[in-house]
C-alpha cells in the first residue's frame, strides 16, 4: 500500500512539474480512491487545475509569442499579466477556507498533512496575487512555514521558487525594495544548489525572479558583483535546457539592458570578471569581449526565433536595434577576431533583406568589411551607401574642388560616352545638398555617421588602392557636408584627410599645373586642420607634404612639432633624419642621431596579424594593419640607419652589417605569421586544376631562398645565407621541366600586368603554334634525387655565363676595385665554375623580343589567377583576402629591396661578381620588380665602364663592352615594361640614348620626365640641361641647371616614399 501511495505521488509530482493539468487531475482521483481519508492533496491540485484555466482563458501563456505585451519593459514599468476578477476565484478561496492561516513559519512539518497544508498555503497566495490582491497574497506567502531545506526536489522545489518570486513581486510593488531584491536572491539560491532540476514550471518561475531581479537591481543601482552575477545567471540559464521555455520578448528586453550595463562599466572600468574567468587569468579586456560575444551570439539567434512573430515593420525595427547594439559595443569593448565579424556580416546580410536596403546596414557592412580586409566588396558597399544617400555612381562624373575655376563646372575627369551620357559632372557641393535634404528619411543616419563612412572610403581609396583621385573627391565631399550644414564635428580630421589626399594625387599627377594645385590645395587643407586642432598627425602629415616639395626647412619646423606634441611616433623621427641627411642641411651625424631616437621608439617586437581585424577604430584594440605598420617602420629605419652609415663610412665598412638586416627581417617574418606565405594563400584558394599543378613547385622556387636566408642566419657565419646561389639552383638542376606551365605577373594594383617568356629559336620553329614559355617557369621536384631517369636539360636557363664572365672579368681587372675581396664580405658565396648560377642576362637575348612581353602583358590580363612576386592568387581572393595578399606582397617586396640594396652597396664598392649574386637573389624573389631590371642596367653599365677604363683593349673588350651596352638598355626597357612610370629606369634609358647619338628622342623623353612625374628627378633636369646647352639654348640650359641644384640640395638619401600617409 505504502509503495503504490508513493509511486502515484511521484507520478503526480512529474505531472505538475510538467504542467501536465489533465494527467495531474485524474491522478489525484485516483489518489483520493486510494486515500479517501486524505483529501487535501486532491482538493488542491484541482483548485490548481481551475486556477490554470481561467489564467488561460486570459492570456494563454503556453501560446508562443504570448509575452510579446512585454517588450516594451523597462526599469521602471514591468508589464503584469492581465488580473483575473476577483469575484471569479471566490470559489477557489472558499474550497481552500480549511487552511489556517494563522499559522506561523515556526510549525514543525511531521506529517504529510503538513507538508500539503504549506503547499496549500502557497496555491492560495498564488490566487490572490493573480487576482490582483497583492497585499492578501503578501500575507499569506510571509507566514509559510516552509524552508529551503525543507524541499530540494519535484513539485516542492516549484512551489518554493513560486512563492519566494510572487512575495518578491509584491513586495516590490509596496516599494520594499531591499525585501524584494532578497526574495529574489532566494529563489535563485534555491534553483542555484539544485541544478539537475528541470521542468516547466520551474523554468517559468526561476525566469520571473531573474527577471524581475535584475531589473530592479540596475533600478537601484546596486553592486557591480552583484548586479552581473545575476544577470550572468540569467543568460548561464538561456543558454541551457531552459531555454525552450523562457519567454521570448522578456529575453529581449532583459539582453538589451545587459549589452548597455556591460559598456558602461567597459567605458568607468569597473568590469568585474566572472570567477570563472579570474580563476584562469584572463585579461579583462578579454574577458569583457568574451562574455559580450556570448550574448551577441544568444541576441542573433533570438532575433532568428523571434522574427516570425513580429509584423514586417517589427522585423526591421528590432532587426534595426540588434544591429546598432552590435556595431556600439563592439566599437567600445572591441570585435575580437576575424570569426566573429563574420558571424556578424552574415547577420548584416540577412538584416538587409527585412530593413529594405536601409542605408545604415550598408555603412555597418562596409566597415566590418573593411575589418575583415575584404576591401572589394568594401568598395561596393562605400558605393551602395552613398547611393542610398542620394550620390548614386560616386565614383564617376566627379570633379575636384581645386579645379572648378580651371575646367569650370561641367569638367569631368572622367572620360564618358557622350552618345549614352550627356549628364554634366556634379560638383561635391551639390551632392551633399541632395545628402543633407534625405537624411531625415533615416533614422540612425545622421552627419557624422556619414562623415565617419567618408573618412573611411578616404582611407581606403588613398591608403590601399593609392588612387588619389577618389580619396581627393571624397574628402572634398565629406568637407562640402560639414560646411553645407553647419557642423563642426571631425572637421580637423577631414581637412587632415583632405590634405593628404590631395598630397597623394599631387604626386600621381602628371600635369604639371594640376600638380602645382593640388600641391598648393594639399597645404592649405593641411594647415587649416593645424588651426582648427593642433594634432600631431597634422603635423607630420604637413611635414611630410612640405618636404616632398622641397621646403626643408618648414618642413623640419613642422616635424619637430609633431615630435613635441607625440614624441612616440617612429615615421616622424625618420622623416626628420631624413631632411637631416639633405645636402642643404648636411648634417649626416646629427641624422643618425636622430634615427637613433627613433630606433628607440619603435620596436622590432609585433605579434602576429593571423586571425585579428585588418582595421580597427578602437584606440585599445590592436589590427593587422597597425602591426604590418610598425613591422615596415622598424625595417625602413634599419634600412635608412645603414645608408647613412653607408654615406658617412663608405660601401666597404657596413657590407657586413647586411646580416642583421636580413635577421632582423627574418624576426619580423616569422613574428607577423607570415612565413609559409605560399602555402597559406594556395591553401585558400578555389580548387583548380592549375593551382593545384603549380602549388608544389611555386612553393619550392620561394623556400629556396626564403629557407636558405634563414638558415644561413642560424649558422652564425658572416654571411646571411649559408647556401650560394649555385646551391639554391641545384633545386632548379633537380626539377622537372613541364612546358605546359607558364606564370603571369602582376603588380599590386593589377594595373600593370605581363609575362616575361622567352624561347630558343629551334623550339620556336618547332613549336610555332605553342604558347611561349614563361622565364619563371614552373617545375616539378622530383619524388627522389636518386631517379634512375635522367633529367632533361631545361632549354630555359636563368643565366648567361658569359655575362657573368665578362662582369667578373671586369671586376678583376679594375685597378679601383677593393683589394679586400673576400668571401666573408658577400652576401652569397662564390660560384661554382660547373653549376649554373641564376641571373637576368639570360633573359636579354634577342630571342627575347619586346613584342612576346607586350603579347604577353595583355594575355595575362584575362588570366583566371594572377602571380604576385611567385604567389598564385585567384581572383576570388584577390576580392576577399585583398588586403592580406597586398601586405604579404608588400613585405615580400621590401625583402627584393633588400637585396637590390645590398647590389648597390657592392656595385658602389666595385664588387661587381658579389653584385651580381645579390641581384641574382633578387631576381627569384622578385622578377616583376622594375627595380631588379634597374638594377641589372646599372650593373652592366658599371661592367661596360671598368672594361672600358683598359688602357689596351682586346676585340673581346670591346664586344663585352657593346654587350653589356645592349644589356643595359634591354633591362632598362624591360623595367619600363613592368612599371612605365619608373622615374630610375626613364632617366637611364635618357642617357643612353644620348651615348646613342639619339639626341631628338633622349630630349622628348626627358621633356616627359621633367614635366610628369619626375618632376622632383634632380638627374633627369640635369641631363635635360645638358641637351639644351649642347643645341645652344643656354637659358633653358642654365634654368635646368639651377632647378637640378635645387633639388639635389634638397632630395634626402632615401625616398619619401617609404613613409607612411594616413596615419
Amino acid at each position: 500500500m505504502e509503495q503504490k501511495k508513493s509511486a502515484l505521488l511521484e507520478e503526480i509530482d512529474l505531472a505538475r512539474c510538467r504542467a501536465q493539468w489533465s494527467t495531474c487531475l485524474e491522478l489525484s482521483r485516483k489518489y483520493k480512491r486510494l486515500l479517501p481519508e486524505d483529501s487535501v492533496l486532491e482538493t488542491t491540485i484541482s483548485t490548481e487545475v481551475e486556477l490554470i484555466q481561467l489564467l488561460k482563458s486570459s492570456s494563454d501563456i503556453e501560446k508562443k509569442g504570448w509575452d510579446i505585451i512585454h517588450q516594451h519593459d523597462d526599469l521602471v514599468h514591468i508589464t503584469i499579466l492581465p488580473i483575473i476578477d476577483p469575484e471569479k476565484v471566490t470559489h477557489l478561496v472558499k474550497r481552500l477556507d480549511f487552511l489556517n492561516l494563522e499559522e506561523n513559519e515556526n510549525i514543525e512539518l511531521t506529517s504529510t498533512d503538513h507538508w500539503q497544508m504549506q503547499f496549500s498555503k502557497i496555491l492560495l497566495g498564488r490566487i490572490y496575487f493573480e487576482s490582483g490582491q497583492y497585499e492578501l497574497a503578501l500575507n499569506v506567502l510571509q507566514n509559510l512555514a516552509l524552508r529551503m531545506e525543507d524541499v530540494q526536489t519535484g513539485y516542492g522545489l516549484v512551489l518554493l521558487v513560486q512563492a519566494r518570486a510572487m512575495k518578491g513581486i509584491c513586495l516590490e510593488m509596496n516599494q520594499n525594495y531591499e525585501a524584494a531584491i532578497e526574495s529574489y536572491n532566494a529563489a535563485w539560491s534555491a534553483v542555484e544548489l539544485h541544478p539537475q532540476e528541470r521542468g516547466i514550471m520551474l523554468s517559468f518561475w526561476i525566469e520571473e525572479c531573474l527577471y524581475r531581479g535584475t531589473l530592479l537591481k540596475l533600478r537601484l543601482n546596486l553592486s557591480v558583483e552583484d548586479t552581473l552575477g545575476m544577470m550572468r545567471s540569467y543568460v548561464q540559464l538561456v543558454s541551457s535546457h531552459w531555454s525552450p521555455h523562457w519567454r521570448m520578448f522578456r529575453r529581449w528586453v532583459l539582453f538589451k539592458f545587459y549589452v548597455d550595463y556591460l559598456v558602461k562599466l567597459y567605458q568607468d572600468d569597473a568590469y568585474v570578471p566572472s570567477t570563472k574567468s579570474i580563476g584562469t587569468n584572463v585579461p579583462n579586456e578579454k574577458a569583457a569581449f568574451e562574455e559580450l560575444s556570448v550574448l551577441m551570439n544568444l541576441f542573433r539567434h533570438l532575433f532568428t526565433v523571434i522574427s516570425p512573430y513580429l509584423s514586417t515593420t517589427a522585423q526591421s525595427e528590432y532587426g534595426m536595434s540588434l544591429a546598432n547594439m552590435i556595431m556600439d559595443s563592439h566599437n567600445v569593448i572591441g570585435w575580437g577576431e576575424k570569426s566573429h565579424i563574420r558571424r556578424v556580416l552574415q547577420f548584416l546580410y540577412q538584416l538587409k533583406v527585412s530593413t529594405f536596403n536601409d542605408p545604415t546596414v550598408s555603412r555597418y557592412t562596409f566597415f566590418n568589411l573593411l575589418r575583415l580586409g575584404s576591401l572589394e566588396e568594401a568598395k561596393y558597399a562605400l558605393r551602395a551607401y552613398l547611393d542610398l544617400m542620394g550620390v548614386p555612381d560616386f565614383d564617376t562624373g566627379f570633379i575636384l574642388d581645386d579645379t572648378k575655376n580651371m575646367h569650370g563646372e561641367t569638367f569631368n575627369p572622367e572620360e564618358k560616352d557622350s552618345a549614352t551620357d550627356l549628364t554634366p559632372a556634379l560638383t561635391t557641393t551639390s551632392k551633399a545638398k541632395n545628402i543633407i535634404k534625405r537624411l531625415p528619411e533615416y533614422t540612425y543616419e545622421s552627419i557624422e555617421s556619414i562623415i565617419d563612412v567618408t573618412l573611411a572610403g578616404i582611407k581606403l581609396y588613398g591608403h590601399e588602392e593609392q588612387n588619389g583621385k577618389l580619396a581627393a573627391y571624397l574628402s572634398d565631399l565629406a568637407l562640402d557636408l560639414l560646411i553645407e550644414s553647419q557642423t563642426t564635428t571631425k572637421l580637423a580630421e577631414v581637412h587632415r584627410a583632405r590634405g593628404t589626399s590631395y598630397g597623394l594625387i599631387a604626386s600621381q599627377c602628371e600635369d604639371h599645373d594640376l600638380r602645382a594645385l593640388h600641391h598648393e590645395e594639399s597645404i592649405k587643407s593641411l594647415k587649416r586642420a593645424i588651426v582648427i586642432d593642433k594634432c600631431w598627425k597634422s603635423y607630420y602629415e604637413l611635414a611630410l607634404q612640405q618636404a616632398l616639395t622641397r621646403d626643408t626647412h618648414a618642413a623640419i619646423h613642422s616635424i619637430s612639432k609633431s615630435i613635441e606634441l607625440q614624441p612616440n611616433n617612429a615615421d616622424s623621427w625618420h622623416l626628420l633624419a631624413l631632411l637631416y641627411s639633405c645636402k642643404r642641411t648636411d648634417d649626416l651625424p646629427k641624422a643618425l642621431k636622430t634615427l637613433e631616437a627613433g630606433l628607440q621608439l619603435s620596436t622590432k617586437n609585433v605579434s602576429s596579424t593571423t586571425g585579428i581585424p585588418v582595421f580597427s577604430w578602437n584606440s585599445n584594440e590592436v589590427s593587422a594593419s597597425d602591426l604590418y605598420q610598425k613591422a615596415e617602420s622598424y625595417l625602413s629605419i634599419r634600412m635608412t640607419q645603414l645608408t647613412l652609415k653607408e654615406a658617412m663610412e663608405g660601401p666597404e665598412n657596413v657590407m657586413d652589417q647586411y646580416k642583421e638586416l636580413f635577421e632582423i627581417y627574418t624576426q619580423l617574418t616569422q613574428q607577423l605569421g607570415i612565413t609559409e606565405v605560399v602555402e597559406e594563400v594556395l591553401s585558400l584558394s578555389p580548387p583548380s586544376p592549375t593551382v593545384k599543378k603549380r602549388k608544389t613547385s611555386v612553393s619550392l622556387i620561394r623556400r629556396t631562398s626564403l629557407n636558405s636566408m634563414r638558415s644561413s642566419l642560424s649558422a652564425g657565419t658572416a654571411r646571411p645565407r649559408a647556401s650560394s646561389v649555385e646551391e639554391s639552383n641545384k633545386a632548379y638542376s633537380q626539377l622537372q621541366k613541364n612546358d605546359s606551365e607558364f606564370d603571369t605577373l602582376s603588380d599590386d594594383s593589377s594595373s600593370v600586368s605581363t609575362s616575361l617568356s622567352r624561347q630558343s629559336s629551334a623550339r620556336r620553329g618547332s613549336n610555332r603554334n605553342q604558347p611561349p614559355i614563361a622565364s619563371f617557369i614552373q617545375h616539378r621536384a622530383k619524388n627522389t634525387l636518386n631517379n634512375e631517369t635522367d633529367l632533361r636539360k631545361r632549354s630555359l636557363q636563368l643565366i648567361d655565363l658569359g655575362l657573368v664572365r665578362r662582369i667578373g672579368t671586369a671586376a678583376a681587372s679594375s685597378t679601383n676595385s677593393v683589394q679586400d675581396n673576400d668571401s666573408n664580405r658577400s652576401l652569397v658565396s662564390d660560384s661554382n665554375a660547373n653549376s649554373p648560377a641564376v641571373s637576368l642576362a639570360s633573359l636579354l637575348t634577342p630571342a627575347y623580343s619586346m613584342g612576346s612581353l607586350r603579347r604577353n602583358s595583355v594575355s595575362s590580363k584575362t588570366s583566371n589567377s594572377v602571380t604576385r612576386d611567385g604567389l598564385i592568387v585567384s581572383t576570388f581572393q584577390q576580392h576577399h583576402q585583398a588586403f592580406e595578399i597586398r601586405q604579404k606582397t608588400r613585405w615580400h617586396s621590401l625583402l627584393v629591396t633588400l637585396w637590390l640594396m645590398s647590389t648597390k652597396t657592392y656595385i658602389k664598392a666595385g664588387l661587381l661578381d658579389e653584385a651580381n649574386k645579390a641581384l641574382g637573389e633578387a631576381e627569384q624573389l622578385g622578377l616583376g620588380d622594375p627595380g631588379v631590371w634597374f638594377q641589372l642596367g646599372q650593373l652592366s653599365l658599371k661592367a661596360r665602364d671598368l672594361i672600358q677604363g683598359k688602357k689596351k683593349k682586346s676585340k673581346e673588350d670591346m664586344k663585352a663592352i657593346k654587350e653589356m651596352k645592349q644589356v643595359a638598355s634591354d633591362a632598362f626597357e624591360k623595367a619600363l615594361i613592368l612599371d612605365m612610370d619608373h622615374i630610375p629606369s626613364q632617366v637611364a634609358k635618357a642617357k643612353l640614348l644620348i651615348e646613342y647619338e639619339q639626341q631628338d628622342l633622349a630630349e622628348g623623353l626627358l621633356e616627359r620626365i621633367t614635366l610628369g612625374l619626375g618632376w622632383d628627378s634632380s638627374e633627369a633636369w640635369y641631363q635635360h640641361g645638358l641637351l639644351h646647352y649642347k643645341f645652344g639654348r643656354v637659358d633653358r640650359a642654365k634654368t635646368c641647371f639651377l632647378f637640378a641644384l635645387e633639388l639635389n640640395d634638397t632630395e634626402p638619401l632615401q625616398t619619401l616614399n617609404i613613409l607612411h600617409r594616413f596615419i
